[in-house]
């Protein structure tokens, strides 16, 4: 196996250096037309980077920065086309071109000859008859992020994306793969929501896809309906996200240097109140418990802690002593591009150093240095090869190198625990020669086994080396010469993830300080010593080989045109899941047509069936047929429409089919009976099991108004009625058989529905003005219809949790504000109610729940559903921007409606570890404060798990916000400041992103997104850039 990822690692090396230089292919010398000129917009103004592409589509070249451009047609052509993005393609005669110097475009809002990146297949947007959302890489490069998802908010309608974990590390030694939850459309099955990801027709792993960078992008195309998906069978039921990455183009060489220096924060700080505070509501706490006034610090000490100044009675923030408050990441990048008519090359190279949150100690007898960071190296070489006139080729190489170093517990862990540090524990070392016959020892209290700075710098590191290599090469042969349009296509892809990890273990003492507070006494807690730092590795490797194989067909005859495509895919995937676990195969294999006919480039029909077949399945049940019939219609160009000069476009758009699922959870091969080494029985198999369906509906219109407002409206429902559950709910338990061991059935039944509107006016006002405006709302609502839930008796007052509801419906107990704050505010208030808590006896200010089934006893019985669910059904974005000469500024909001989310635990409840206060505690309940009709925000405190540490009303928060997710001032210097310093182009960046959030969090230092204070909050991110074209 090594020997395997070595070769790979230095092909991955070599090619990446050497691609430029493979390119020293003689022109043909055939007979040609030679055309110079130049290319201008409607202004008059140099276009750089139109493509000029012959008819037959074996002569391209890209203009120059100028606008001007050479072009010999050696392939007989009787036209050239020329296409840039934003404008309409232009057809013009090589016999005219000969004596006419200058091309001019018009401006296209509707981008209609736009090339559509479909994944195994593109068409032209006048001939999409589905519903897709696309966003160019340079889009996304607004946004300083290095994990490519985190770009994705709000610049596609209809995907939603959810930030759950920010942690920065993003390879082996992360909680959570990407941090980042995609859906499509929501969710049409309470099983796999994953969406499918294709880069440059292959289908790539979820996790490997997050390393490209925005600068290897062409453009990223979301596929939603059955009309862009069912031809990916069953893995096509979540949405596909399709990649495109940039290529070569005929024309010298042009190498890009980018260079950003960035500064992160998390945006929600959180608060650790100090020591005087953090003394008396502890003391409150054990006073509302019964344990008197000062049952957790004494009057003199809470005056000690008051005073300050004494280091005796410490005032210590540690989350300002262990978070940086920004960390610095810096990236560099190289990209390289040309090519001549016989071959052309895109090469790109990035570097990022990232440094992470922690602060470290530099001990002068430390083995190791504890420094935890990140460092990054991204490659990718794109080589396209015309052979001959029927055979060309491509090879695609790219990959990412990365090294992550943390701490040896882990960086979730180590932040969690420094919410376990109360402010008032003296530390984080014993001091020197009091008490200590060796000082600066680890301090700690009895409670917290692991402290904070031990774990950072005397507990070892753990340090990963994960690499992902990505190569596919592939030829295509024109069969031009048995009929004109027909080509075959072959492709092989080898995709590759190797992580080998070291981890160094060390223990180190830790001390308690006694508990007389008046001196500085510590005394050794359990038997740990500090030992050697000891070392161990393990490594986990998997690789896919991918075989492809298509037939395309594209034929226009007079008013006709015919797009076919008919593919074969086959995956074989050996995965080691853990070190020396050996080698674990998994199988896939798919086929698929589509055909789309147009008429008068108006009437659109297309069909799409795939094939596909998954090993989760017994053979009989193992392949699954999925069709779809769409069409479309471009109202505007009829002849009755063509007095209303407004209307620049009407498109129709109407699709219906069946897409399916095989996403089953951890589990494979569900059709057999589970058994484990012991003789012990697991799971019963099922042989009658299949994939999941949805039938999937969509209908939609684009409209277009004075060629400058674009306006796309799509409606949508999806229904899945044979999905995966268990049957635990159908059958009694019986003969020993526990319920979870029952087998799944294809029994159960979810419907998904919602629309998606957005808007663009874009508006060129002259050669140096231009600016433009849009939004977009998504709204997605699902419901399960069966789930083989067992309703509760009639004493409960919601028998089903699940069916009716939709999936990730929050419950809990609901308060009652009846009189007035939701609190029990005296001893007789509270006897009069006659209420009983099955989950602990309530005290005075404590919630008062509502008594649902009127048992006068609170219980499961009464919980109700409360808000939304855990899932956005509203999520939506704004933008706007303008340019004036090399000036420009965009911006991009992005928000959520109806979104809830539960927060418990650390920041929500205060009896956490030794007492975690926040701003939801500063207003608690007191007798004192209830007299005197001050504000309360919050039940009484309590020291211990209380009766309003429960899911209800008050901690099932409200989640929708609205985020200023990214904002860009950018300047470009003048065409002829940048050729004194022999560059084409030099821009110059200030970008941000996550700069500020509106929320209705009742914490103001929890985000919405992550609901949970214990962990990473998202970035905000200030980014300089500059960019150098040569």
């Amino acid at each position: 196996m090594s020997y395997i990822k070595n070769k790979i690692s230095i092909l991955a090396i070599c090619a990446c250096l050497s691609s430029p230089g493979i390119l020293s292919w003689a022109q043909n010398a055939d007979p040609s037309i030679q055309l110079k000129g130049f290319v201008i917009d409607e202004f008059g103004k140099p276009v750089s980077g139109a493509l000029l592409k012959s008819e037959n589509g074996k002569c391209e070249y890209l203009t120059r920065v100028d606008g001007t451009y050479e072009i010999d047609i050696k392939d007989g052509s009787r036209y050239i086309t020329v296409s840039y993005i934003g404008y309409d393609d232009k057809k013009v005669s090589v016999v005219n071109l000969e004596d006419q110097e200058s091309i001019q475009l018009s401006y296209d809002a509707e981008k209609m000859d736009e090339m559509i990146d479909l994944g195994y297949m593109s068409l032209p947007r006048k001939a999409v008859t589905g519903a897709v959302s696309r966003a160019l890489g340079s889009d996304l490069d607004k946004s300083p992020e290095s994990n490519l998802t985190k770009t994705f908010a709000g610049r596609f309608t209809g995907l939603t994306t959810i930030e759950t974990n920010s942690e920065l590390s993003r390879g082996a030694l992360s909680s959570s793969s990407t941090g980042v939850t995609q859906l499509i459309r929501g969710l049409s099955t309470i099983n796999g929501r994953e969406p499918l990801v294709i880069v440059d027709g292959i289908i790539c792993p979820n996790t490997n896809y997050t390393y490209i960078t925005p600068k290897e992008i062409e453009s990223i195309t979301i596929l939603k309906d059955a009309a862009t998906t069912a031809i990916y069978g069953i893995q096509g039921a979540n949405g596909v996200i399709s990649i495109k990455t940039k290529q070569g183009h005929i024309g010298k060489t042009k190498v890009e240097v980018n260079f950003d220096q960035s500064f992160q924060q998390m945006t929600k700080e959180p608060l650790f109140i100090n020591s005087s505070d953090y003394t008396t509501m502890r003391n409150q706490a054990g006073y509302n418990d019964g344990l008197g006034a000062y049952s957790q610090f004494s009057k003199t000490e809470i005056e000690q802690f008051q005073a300050g100044g004494n280091e005796l009675y410490p005032n210590n923030n540690w989350y300002k002593m262990f978070i940086r408050p920004l960390t610095l990441m810096s990236r560099v990048g190289v990209n390289v591009k040309g090519g001549t008519d016989r071959v052309r090359y895109f090469s790109n190279v990035n570097y990022m150093h990232q440094q992470l949150p922690f602060k470290t100690a530099n001990e002068s007898d430390s083995k190791y240095d504890p420094t935890p960071k990140n460092n990054w190296f991204n490659f990718r070489s794109n080589i396209d090869v015309k052979i001959n006139d029927y055979l060309s080729g491509f090879m695609r190489l790219s990959g990412n190198i990365k090294t992550e170093k943390t701490a040896g517990y882990g960086n979730e862990t180590i932040y969690n625990h420094i919410f376990n540090l109360p402010p008032t524990m003296y530390g984080p070392l014993t001091p020197a020669g009091e008490g200590l016959s060796n000082g600066n020892q680890v301090v700690t209290h009895d409670n917290e086994k692991t402290p904070v700075y031990g774990m950072l710098n005397r507990s070892g590191y753990i340090q990963a080396l994960v690499a992902n290599i990505n190569a596919q090469a592939g030829l295509t042969l024109d069969m031009g010469f048995l009929t004109k349009g027909l080509s075959v296509s072959g492709t092989m892809a080898y995709q590759t993830n190797s992580v080998n990890q070291t981890t160094t273990t060390q223990n180190f003492e830790r001390y308690v300080r006694s508990k007389d507070l008046s001196k500085l006494d510590f005394s050794l807690l359990g038997s740990d010593s500090n030992t050697p730092l000891s070392y161990g590795k393990s490594s986990t490797f998997y690789y896919n080989l991918n075989l492809f194989a298509n037939v395309d067909y594209k034929r226009t005859f007079g008013d006709h045109s015919v797009s076919a495509m008919g593919y074969v895919f086959y995956l074989q995937q050996e995965k080691e899941v853990s070190s020396g676990s050996g080698m674990l195969p998994y199988k896939r294999e798919s086929l698929g047509l589509t055909a789309t006919y147009g008429y008068k480039d108006r009437y659109f029909v297309k069909a799409d069936l795939g094939y596909s077949g998954s090993e989760q399945f017994h053979p009989d049940n193992r392949y699954i047929v999925t069709p779809a019939i769409s069409g479309a219609w471009i109202v505007s160009d009829e002849a009755f429409m063509e007095n209303l000069n407004w209307l620049s476009n009407l498109k129709l758009r109407a699709s219906y089919g069946i897409t399916a699922n095989d996403q089953l959870g951890g589990e494979r091969f569900l059709y057999l009976d589970y058994i484990d080494v012991n003789g012990n029985e697991g799971l019963k198999g099922n042989p009658d099991l299949m994939a999941e369906k949805m039938k999937k509906q969509n209908y939609g219109f684009d409209l277009g108004v004075f060629n400058e407002l674009t306006v796309s409206f799509d409606w949508y429902k999806s229904l899945c009625d044979n999905m995966l559950v268990s049957s635990a709910g159908l059958v009694p338990e019986y003969q020993g058989t526990v319920l979870s061991n029952y087998p799944k059935t294809n029994t159960g039944k979810m419907e998904n529905h919602g629309f998606e509107i957005e808007a663009m006016y874009d508006k060129k006002i002259n050669e140096d003005w231009s600016f433009y405006v849009g939004g977009a709302f998504s709204y997605n609502k699902n419901k399960v219809i069966n789930i083989n839930e067992s309703p509760y008796s009639n004493e409960y007052a919601y028998p089903y949790r699940t069916e009716g509801f939709s999936y990730g419906q929050q419950w809990g107990y609901l308060i009652d504000y009846s009189n007035g704050n939701g609190m029990f505010n005296f001893q007789e208030e509270l006897e009069n109610s006659g209420l009983k808590y099955a989950f602990g006896t309530p005290r005075v200010g404590d919630f008062i729940y509502q008594d649902l089934n009127g048992d006068k006893i609170i219980d499961e019985k009464d919980k109700a559903p409360i808000l939304n669910t855990s899932i956005p059904q509203q999520y939506y974005s704004f933008s706007g921007g303008f340019k004036y000469k090399g000036f420009e500024v965009n911006l991009l909001f992005q928000g959520v409606g109806k979104f809830s989310r539960t927060i418990s635990g650390v920041g929500a409840y205060e009896s956490e570890y030794q007492g975690v206060f926040t701003d939801l505690h500063l207003k608690a309940w007191t007798p004192e404060r209830w007299n005197n009709g001050e504000e309360i925000t919050y039940p009484a405190l309590s020291l211990k798990a209380s009766t309003n540490h429960q899911p209800n009303s008050f901690f099932i928060m409200d989640a929708s916000y609205l985020r200023l997710k990214n904002a860009e001032i950018a300047y470009t210097l003048p065409l002829n400041t940048s050729k004194k310093v022999f560059a084409e182009k030099i821009r110059f960046s200030l970008s941000g992103q996550n700069l500020f959030t509106i929320d209705n969090m009742r914490s103001k230092h929890i985000d919405p997104e992550v609901a949970n204070m214990g962990t990473f909050q998202p970035y905000r991110v200030y980014n300089i850039g500059v960019s150098l074209t040569f």
